[in-house]
């Protein structure tokens, strides 16, 4: 979740700098350091059993990261932290943070939606993510329902959206998210 905007403007050295001195995590978005809220108990659940299945299917040669991962969108140079992504193949890290801590080449993004930043989700940083060659899948998972979306790149360069709520939904990377197991007590 993302805090209100910032009115001050930083390069992104400056946020490189801010971020790493920082207990918290903040996304970086026009110059713009935005704070990121913690997530609710059902949140931070639902997200570890995505990652749990995300961990336990992936494919030889992709690695899965959970949400301390930055990722960088060097066509907007947005940098964001999704609730989970994967790369598949050689890590590609942000040229302009010497920590190399950042990367650019995300497979896989996955958003769990909250009220505060499904709007974003789904639009701005959604947009921003297309801008992203190395793509290939962008998964929104509601807390509010069994439900789980997902835009899947096509040769041709646009997308295919499905809409799975309930049964089984196999990501190319080779997980498979169950929502029966995925949604069964979940905390409130």
């Amino acid at each position: 979740m993302v805090s209100a905007r910032s009115t001050s403007r930083y390069t992104y050295a400056e946020y490189l700098t801010f971020e790493r001195d920082s207990a918290l995590k903040h996304e970086w978005v026009d110059g713009a350091i935005l704070g990121m809220a913690g997530g609710s108990r059902r949140h931070n659940a639902l997200a570890l059993r995505v990652g749990a299945a995300l961990e336990a299917g992936r494919r030889a040669g992709c690695v899965a990261f959970q949400s301390d991962q930055r990722v960088r969108i060097l066509a907007t140079g947005r940098s964001t932290y999704p609730d989970l992504s994967a790369v598949c193949g050689p890590i590609e890290g942000d040229p302009e943070d010497p920590s190399g801590a950042t990367i650019t080449n995300p497979r896989l993004l996955i958003e769990v939606l909250s009220p505060s930043t499904e709007a974003d989700d789904r639009g701005a940083k959604w947009l921003a993510y297309q801008l992203v060659p190395s793509l290939m899948e962008y998964v929104l998972v509601s807390q509010a329902e069994p439900r789980i979306e997902r835009f899947l790149r096509l040769p041709g360069g646009g997308w295919a959206y499905t809409d799975v709520t309930e049964g089984v939904l196999t990501l190319e990377c080779g997980a498979v998210l169950d929502l029966a197991r995925l949604y069964a007590e979940l905390p409130v």
